[in-house]
């Protein structure tokens, strides 16, 4: 019995069904690294590192939100600058229901799971353990 931790190369990706990354593997960008833990060959855990354009900060004048049409300006320059850019997909987040649904109706889907940002700390002094 061998258990093993490396990064998986692009052309193991399909390996990853079954994974919390099984319908992202496909349209992950380029420089994404896939690292595994497998136990006799069989892939037990995984975390990927991907690079992520994240649209943020968006805000409209209070007496304009009602009308739709700077939403509606914004959100077709952004994704003019998004194909402009060679992306397949930004992250984006929804502070309200409003903003949620706009976001569904155009055929977003949520990321399950709260969001964090973690500092890279100098020395990897910290310890990780996943309980569920």
């Amino acid at each position: 019995m061998t258990t093993e931790t490396r990064l998986l190369p692009r052309d193991e990706w399909h390996r990853l069904v079954g994974t919390e990354a099984e319908a992202a593997w496909p349209v992950f960008p380029e420089g994404t690294q896939v690292i595994v833990v497998e136990h006799d060959g069989v892939i037990v855990g995984c975390w990927s590192l991907l690079p992520v354009f994240h649209a943020e900060c968006v805000w409209i004048a209070p007496d304009k939100r009602a009308s739709g049409s700077v939403s509606r300006r914004l959100w077709q320059r952004m994704h003019a600058l998004a194909r402009e850019m060679g992306l397949k997909a930004f992250a984006t987040s929804a502070m309200d229901d409003r903003i949620r649904h706009l976001l569904e109706r155009h055929g977003a889907s949520e990321l399950p799971g709260r969001h964090f940002v973690v500092p890279v700390k100098e020395s990897p002094s910290c310890r990780f353990h996943y309980s569920h």
